[in-house]
């Protein structure tokens, strides 16, 4: 009777320490999701318009994806390598540049055809809020790669502990 429930005790620290280890990326799910369906409503309202504009946020979609993919392999193989999240935030952080340039210029009804000249300011504010999100995403990304990140030394202490 006490084999199984070592057993079963065992089975809750694996568990245990296998749910932090993958809530160690959680900031990066939660933005990720935030992009993919940002995203794939700009590419939505594009389909409307004449010409391939839609293809800009599509190919951010993939990315989204791609990234997604990545973040959710951690729970079945936690580690801390992000090379697919790192890319993916890079793009989308040169997307975001490339379109609030694009803006400057005066480009707005191209990628945004359903916005007024009142509204620039709300998808400027977007981008640039998009934009710092992608610049924390990566300072975090090269702290937990190299494990340098508070959550990981949570980690390290919880797994002590249950020793």
């Amino acid at each position: 009777m006490k084999d199984k429930s070592e057993m079963v005790d065992r089975g809750r620290k694996n568990l245990s320490i296998k749910s932090m280890a993958f809530n160690r990326f959680l900031i990066f799910r939660y933005v990720t999701a935030g992009f993919f369906f940002t995203n794939m409503y700009w590419m939505f309202l594009l389909f409307g318009r004449t010409g391939l504009y839609w293809l800009l946020p599509a190919a951010l979609l993939l990315v989204d994806i791609a990234v997604a993919v990545e973040q959710t392999g951690k729970y079945w193989r936690p580690n801390h390598k992000l090379t697919l999240t790192i890319v993916g935030y890079w793009i989308q952080l040169a997307s975001n540049m490339a379109l609030v340039m694009v803006m400057l210029f005066g480009f707005n009804s191209t990628f945004w055809p359903f916005i007024n000249d009142q509204s620039q300011s709300v998808i400027l504010i977007i981008l640039l809020v998009g934009m710092g999100l992608c610049l924390l995403l990566e300072w975090r990304a090269r702290l937990i790669s190299q494990d340098q990140d508070k959550y990981f030394k949570l980690l390290q202490d919880f797994k002590v502990s249950l020793q």
